[in-house]
């Protein structure tokens, strides 16, 4: 089965909810970038509250990204489990990497054991180490997991061998980034779409080698499970990254060929107090401006050696610059665009919040420089970030 087209030209009016509750991490923003570059234009941003006032009955297409599991399993709950479970066997397509495909594995842990949909094991997790490899870990290498933990082995690119005909434009061997992502044990509940076959030149290992090779090679890397009339692609590897167009676009074609008779077009939201021409432009280039100081700010953490654990997952100082210069890139791309309207109040807010980001990054190099705890600061940082992420990209899609 050929999953990739030649060409980005992906037109589409199918309608896609991206996940952006409570848990999620910058990887969503990877999704707009992506489906935006593919010529998927029916883009609707959901958290909790959505899916729990039915916004999925709209959706054709769920895809949940990587974060932390605990804590967008926590903010669905058992309500938010039997929504998502019927939005997928009435039809639906969820798409889930890193922690969103966690999230539907079989777990016995509160808040993770309402979303038990998939009935497979992972082999990263503790109680399969010696006590020697359990010692071996760094901290930023696993997540606690009960008396247990979810361990990481390597980081950034794996070679993938697809299985059972998939293929990506004639090409049966593919190189994705792995950032935390599961590695399954084979499983009659699930179809296996891929498998860790190797390591690369830009293998970051975080433990030795052997170890490694024995989590992770001949495993599954991407699985899929039929559910009703629906599916689950749940992806260890991040398909969803921009740099890699060939995994994009294998996500694309996903999207593409499994619509089960879900036609629900959604129409843009009427714009209430739209702005354009000259107004436009001011408030743009005010919102350039602060995004600039945030820009100059976080540059000068980029790479100091600290992170911060919040809620079960860590972050770290670079991850500031990845959400500025997610909406500083889209600005850039904005100034080109003739007969542009947007938003007046929304664009206001964002204006407001980045300059409440700008003080909060510098308020934390303060503290860095005495050495002080800044991971409350870190929280509040990333919170705001969603939030102009959030708000310019629902004004502009």
């Amino acid at each position: 089965m050929s999953l990739i087209s030649n060409s980005y030209s992906i037109s589409s009016h199918i309608p896609i909810g991206i996940y952006t509750g409570s848990g999620t991490s910058h990887s969503w923003l990877w999704f707009v970038e992506i489906l935006d570059r593919m010529g998927f234009y029916h883009v609707h941003f959901i958290d909790e509250k959505d899916i729990l006032s039915n916004a999925l009955e709209d959706m054709n297409v769920l895809l949940m990204s990587g974060g932390d599991t605990f804590a967008i399993a926590e903010g669905l709950g058992t309500e938010g489990s039997d929504k998502l479970r019927s939005f997928i066997e009435g039809g639906g397509l969820y798409i889930g990497t890193c922690a969103g495909a966690y999230l539907p594995l079989r777990s016995s842990m509160d808040f993770l054991n309402q979303f038990n949909f998939i009935n497979a094991k992972i082999s990263n997790i503790s109680r399969r180490l010696s006590e020697t490899e359990r010692s071996s870990f760094q901290k930023v290498a696993c997540t606690t997991y009960g008396c247990d933990f979810v361990f990481h082995v390597v980081r950034e690119d794996v070679a993938l061998q697809m299985m059972n005909g998939y293929q990506a434009d004639g090409i049966r061997e593919m190189v994705a980034p792995l950032f935390g992502g599961p590695s399954m044990l084979p499983s009659e509940d699930i179809e296996p779409i891929a498998l860790y076959k190797g390591f690369t030149k830009k293998t970051n290992f975080l433990v030795e080698e052997g170890l490694a090779e024995r989590t992770l090679i001949g495993n599954i890397a991407v699985a899929k499970k039929s559910m009703g009339k629906g599916h689950l692609y749940v992806f260890g590897p991040h398909f969803e990254h921009p740099d890699y167009p060939r995994c994009n676009l294998f996500l694309g074609e996903l999207i593409r060929k499994n619509q089960n008779g879900r036609p629900h077009p959604i129409q843009k939201g009427f714009c209430e107090n739209p702005i354009k021409g000259e107004e436009l432009r001011a408030l743009l280039k005010d919102l350039k401006r602060e995004l600039s100081n945030s820009r100059i700010m976080a540059s000068g953490i980029d790479d100091l050696p600290i992170h911060w654990l919040i809620g079960n997952k860590y972050y770290e100082p670079e991850k500031i610059s990845v959400f500025i210069n997610t909406v500083w890139n889209k600005l850039k791309d904005l100034e080109s665009t003739s007969d542009l309207e947007m938003e007046k109040e929304s664009l206001l807010r964002c204006i407001e919040i980045s300059k409440h980001i700008t003080r909060e990054v510098r308020t934390i190099k303060s503290e860095m420089r005495e050495k002080g705890d800044t991971t409350f600061l870190a929280s509040e940082l990333f919170f705001g970030f969603e939030g102009i992420v959030f708000q310019f990209f629902y004004v502009i899609l």
